[in-house]
């Protein structure tokens, strides 16, 4: 480790001769930059798995009590990896309802 005598040196001067060094030690601390395969390890929030398999968000809140769907809690918040996502999305068969005429009440 260097040592710095800061006797003689104005303020300026000491930030000057710290900044090649903790630029240096930021870019040490960085984390590698993500992979192609990490995409599928993506975390989603609940709206955004919803929005991805164009379901509403009860559908995903029930695939979550049923087991169908995996869930991560950070913070009070819940995510879901993308690939599991998108896997129990093919799984699971969504139901189509017929739709009613307008104006019309149900036979």
């Amino acid at each position: 480790m260097q040592t710095i005598i800061t006797q003689g040196f104005t303020l300026e001067q000491l930030l000057e001769a710290m900044r090649p060094m903790i630029r240096h030690e930021l870019a040490q601390a960085q984390p590698a930059a993500p992979t192609a395969g990490s995409a599928a390890d993506e975390l989603l929030t609940v709206q955004q798995a919803a929005s991805l398999l164009d379901v509403c968000v009860a559908t995903i809140h029930e695939w979550k009590r049923r087991g169908v769907l995996v869930y991560s809690k950070i913070g009070g918040r819940t995510y879901l990896k993308r690939s599991e996502v998108l896997a129990a999305g093919s799984r699971e068969q969504r139901t189509v309802k017929p739709s009613r005429a307008k104006g019309k009440p149900p036979a």
